[in-house]
């Protein structure tokens, strides 16, 4: 430890302190020696990424067939946005979406195929050391991209009386993301989802400045608190997962696992698997509702059944007329389709219905419009119930 008397040396502030720095940069990330190594600065412990969504995509698992297969696609990083440091320049945003996004399908338990880098399969396939006939094919794909970053302008206030007081500045950071869920058969879009987030950033101290004699000093003492950028986009992209697979499932399989979602990370109120479980609850609350009326309907209905047993069989009644079969029974449908197998539905989501009969083609063809914004109700009850393991047959 050195000591410097200021009485006995003449040393101005100045130089006392860039001594002062000196030896507090030696503590830090100096050897004595060109030819010891330098001891590094061991920081917190590695630990496993956690998002506030990932219980609410692990509650998926077991909840979509595992004989239809995913992949991501790209998840491009369309902001536009650079940055320029010390270090270098660099993109804003997170490159690697498109992994955070297979990570998320993969904790959510579906059937993933890897297309994030195709080089190996293709070079083992030009080699001739792999069959590429027998590479599964994906059924469904996910694309998107991070296509929106702007700086909200903040505020603040720096207040000082007789050289002390306190300071504080915040800034917002307001990023937007869409991903799609498209049919690798067809190219349709069977699900979609915008998500945008403001990211925080807060600075706030205090500073006092005094003259002493000829001295000017001044101690500044502060703090800043700021989202990280990236693990925002993460979360982000987490909970767009979650939606898109919230949209080709039935409201009653993904209503418990939207209850793991806390508010305070995530609202999701006019998104497609929003209205359709708004419907849900809604068509539940009537049908608790409705309970008392439908057994006093039953009720009259026995009543009539058990006057007409009380009559007497011995004396035929006028009104008494052979029985007849029910229309339903006895009339067929001469274009009746056959019931749908597992296969037939387990590419499509449009749910074609192909006819050998020219009426029913010129019917359909009629009703094109009409179809389709029966197949596009925000319902997938209807729609798109087969994705889920508790309808398959």
């Amino acid at each position: 430890m050195l000591n410097f008397s200021l009485n006995k040396r003449n040393l101005s502030s100045v130089s006392v302190t860039v001594l002062f720095s000196y030896f507090l940069t030696g503590c830090t990330g100096m050897a004595l020696s060109n030819k010891e190594p330098v001891s590094l600065v061991q920081g917190p412990p590695i630990t496993d990424i956690f998002t506030p969504f990932d219980m609410a995509l692990s509650c998926l698992k077991g909840q979509l067939r595992k004989d239809i297969s995913f992949s991501v696609g790209a998840i491009l990083d369309q902001t536009g946005k650079d940055v320029v440091t010390n270090g270098g320049s660099g993109k804003m945003v997170t490159q690697g979406a498109g992994d955070m996004v297979q990570s998320a399908l993969f904790q959510a338990g579906v059937s993933l195929l890897n297309r994030r880098d195709p080089r190996i399969i293709e070079s083992e396939a030009k080699w001739g050391i792999r069959d590429a006939r027998k590479i599964q094919a994906s059924d469904y794909y996910v694309t998107g991209s991070i296509n929106s970053l702007d700086f909200i302008p903040g505020g603040g206030f720096d207040m000082q009386i007789g050289g002390v007081g306190p300071n504080y500045s915040q800034t917002r950071i307001m990023v937007g993301l869409d991903l799609s869920l498209t049919d690798a058969r067809s190219s349709k879009v069977v699900a979609n989802v915008s998500l945008q987030k403001q990211i925080a950033a807060q600075d706030y101290g205090i500073s006092a400045g005094r003259f002493a004699g000829h001295t000017l000093l001044n101690i500044q003492i502060g703090k800043g608190e700021r989202e990280a950028t990236n693990f925002a986009l993460r979360q982000m992209l987490n909970l767009a997962t979650f939606e898109l697979l919230s949209q080709v499932i039935p409201p009653s399989v993904f209503e418990s696992c939207r209850t793991e979602i806390p508010p305070e990370f995530g609202r999701l109120n006019l998104t497609r698997s929003s209205v359709a479980l708004h419907r849900y609850k809604k068509s539940q609350q009537q049908h608790t509702i409705n309970p008392s009326s439908t057994v006093q309907e039953s009720v009259l209905e026995e009543a009539p059944s058990s006057q007409e047993k009380n009559k007497s069989t011995n004396s035929p009644s006028k009104e008494t007329q052979p029985p007849k079969n029910k229309e339903s029974e006895v009339i067929k449908n001469p274009e009746e389709e056959p019931e749908r197998s597992k296969q037939d539905l387990i590419k499509y989501i449009s749910l074609k219905q192909g006819s050998s009969s020219s009426s029913k083609m010129n019917a359909e063809k009629e009703n094109k419009d009409e179809k389709t914004l029966m197949l596009w109700e925000v319902n997938p009850e209807v729609a798109e119930n087969y994705w889920s393991t508790t309808q398959r047959d």
